[in-house]
């Protein structure tokens, strides 16, 4: 995570986030070098990997772009998420 303190709770909704996605791009069979590079909205494997593992603490731009990157709308990304 950055430097900036984060809270507990907070940590657990970026980690059922993270594997929210990580779970709607393994339904559609993609990987992590397929949805990432320089011609794509998410240009690091990095970026996208601490995405998934909740490592990450995105901004709404970031998730409509992973959003679009998986073919879904970005409510999907949290919908059922508490």
């Amino acid at each position: 995570m950055s430097n900036r303190m984060i809270s507990k709770k907070d940590e657990k909704l970026l980690k059922k986030v993270g594997a929210k996605i990580q779970k709607l791009r393994n339904q559609k069979n993609l990987t992590v070098y397929e949805l990432t590079g320089s011609d794509l909205p998410i240009k690091s494997r990095q970026h996208w990997q601490k995405i998934e593992n909740g490592q990450k603490n995105i901004n709404l731009t970031t998730l409509f772009k992973v959003a679009e990157t998986l073919g879904v709308k970005a409510e999907e990304l949290v919908k059922g998420i508490k």
